[in-house]
């Protein structure tokens, strides 16, 4: 994973996990020779509604993208606690793309503490890479708040600074 993306606009945070080797294996299915990746970025600038935004994926040979971006989503959203859909999915193609993205908002449930956490997503798959591009969201924020079609657009930039060659 790049130290920033889109242009400079989040900056990787240094102590974050690493990738889920877990999440490879559980993709073998889809995507063939999978390799996870995982990078926690903090948003710069002052006024992001994102804490954090987190790229979560697998590169290899992607058999069929939309079946292998569907996956990546179950397994997510089964390892996570199964969040609540608050918006979406919908199917966003930004401004001077081809490259369509499928974004959502969901709550969950935290373990361990007793509030629900406000999260935004766009994920998409090619032939080499599946991923989805997540912002945790401030408490402030209303998913009601929410612009997918703005999140659409920026991942689209990270899109390119993420995605296998």
């Amino acid at each position: 994973m790049p130290d920033t993306l889109a242009n400079g606009r989040y900056r990787r945070a240094p102590d974050a996990a690493g990738p889920d080797e877990t999440l490879a294996e559980l993709m073998t299915g889809q995507v063939e020779n999978p390799t996870a990746a995982f990078g926690a970025y903090h948003p710069g600038g002052k006024g992001s509604q994102a804490l954090v935004l987190s790229v979560t994926g697998v590169y290899g040979t992607v058999l069929s993208p939309v079946t292998a971006r569907d996956e990546l989503l179950r397994i997510l959203d089964h390892r996570d606690n199964g969040p609540r859909p608050l918006a979406g999915p919908r199917t966003i193609t930004p401004p001077g793309s081809q490259e369509p993205l499928q974004c959502r908002v969901t709550t969950r449930r935290m373990p361990d503490v007793d509030f629900d956490t406000l999260e935004a997503s766009c994920s998409w798959a090619d032939a080499a890479t599946v991923v989805t591009v997540s912002e945790a969201l401030r408490s402030t924020v209303s998913y009601e708040d929410v612009d997918l079609d703005a999140l659409a657009g920026e991942v689209d930039a990270i899109r390119n600074d993420v995605r296998a060659h």
